[in-house]
């Protein structure tokens, strides 16, 4: 499955501009528009959220409260910085509110883990735990165009 969420706009200009002609030998022509479901999945960068998890499980190692936060911001803003670029060169996904959907998807993911949010004092854990919910299944409604 391809990750970039495929609208009726995609699909039109698909048939009607022939870049189905040009697709690889081995690729299919998408049959319609995305469903809820699809732009779900599309929509959450897994393979960045599971990064970040695995990285934030090894800064636990580190006993310095100071040293711990410096490390979480900057992993949260490396992460932040690759999700856009492992959609838009792995994942072959050119539509700019895709991107910006993802990032703040994994902005939500984190803020549920706690990571560096953690440390504010205004941060409860059960914000992220309701967020999370709601905001996966109220952006899935959204159609990215461009």
């Amino acid at each position: 499955m391809a990750r970039e969420i495929l609208t009726d706009s995609d699909i039109r200009r698909i048939n009607s501009s022939g870049e189905a002609l040009r697709l690889p030998a081995d690729a299919t022509v998408p049959a319609g528009k995305d469903k809820y479901i699809d732009r779900l999945f599309k929509y959450i960068p897994s393979e960045i959220v599971a990064g970040y998890v695995f990285v934030l499980g090894v800064l636990t190692r580190l006993r310095e409260p100071a040293e711990n936060n410096i490390a979480q911001w900057a992993v949260f803003v490396i992460f932040c910085l690759l999700t856009p670029l492992y959609l838009w060169r792995i994942q072959k996904v050119r539509k700019a509110e895709q991107h910006i959907i993802s990032l703040v998807s994994f902005a939500v993911w984190v803020l549920t883990l706690g990571g560096p949010f953690s440390r504010f004092s205004w941060y409860n854990p059960i914000y992220g735990e309701i967020l999370l919910p709601v905001f996966t299944l109220i952006i899935a409604v959204w159609e990215a165009e461009s």
